[in-house]
């Protein structure tokens, strides 16, 4: 898409009254959707539904890792036509959830170091099960930022359920049921808004000939 058009569109928007709609809505849908599959697996695999054993949790993450990349980068290129994209409101989501990705990220990493080389015990389980509540704290921070600085009003009515979920959650810390509340918390946080951004993105501009 063309700056002159991206200006064009944003202009419209202005003069509308509105906010522009943000284009993460298939990246909330893609993440959300596969963090519900693994969400469950990982309960199943504690709870011994199926009968692997749970050192197949690592595998499972990774997994979800490279095929969450994957299938985000092949995503982002769909993006290429769509109006907004310079959107103030559509840089600061964009800044504000990498932000927030890259904290989950290094927290994770954090946890599976101190486990290898801390001098005293550590229970990689038990500090693993805190990794989607941090999560559910950033994606409070995300909401709130990204509602603040021009996304839509209710990613700001989001962002204290994430906080709620945050705390709420530390009861199951140390047995499986945590991973179907954190399932169930994140297709609230994740895919439903995935489905509401989607719903409301402008059409893709034509590639001119």
């Amino acid at each position: 898409m063309t700056d002159q058009a991206d200006l064009a569109y944003l202009k419209s928007v202005a003069e509308s009254g509105q906010r522009a709609p943000l284009l993460g809505g298939r990246f909330f849908l893609w993440w959300g959707g596969l963090a519900c599959i693994a969400l469950v697996l990982h309960w199943a695999i504690l709870s011994q539904v199926f009968t692997v054993q749970p050192a197949w949790l690592g595998a499972l993450w990774a997994s979800y890792g490279i095929i969450g990349g994957t299938g985000a980068s092949f995503l982002a290129r769909s993006l290429r036509n769509k109006p907004g994209l310079g959107a103030a409101s559509t840089r600061s989501e964009r800044a504000v959830w990498m932000a927030m990705t890259a904290t989950v990220f290094a927290y994770a990493i954090g946890i599976v170091v101190a486990n290898s080389i801390a001098p005293f015990q550590v229970s990689l389980l038990i500090l693993f099960d805190t990794i989607p509540l941090v999560a559910f704290g950033g994606y409070g921070i995300a909401f709130y930022v990204t509602s603040a600085l021009g996304g839509p009003r209710w990613m700001g009515h989001l962002a204290p359920v994430a906080w709620v979920a945050c705390g709420v959650g530390v009861y199951w810390v140390g047995t499986p049921h945590l991973y179907l509340f954190a399932a169930a918390v994140t297709a609230i946080l994740g895919v439903l808004p995935g489905i509401i951004l989607m719903r409301n993105e402008p059409p893709a501009e034509r590639e001119s000939v």
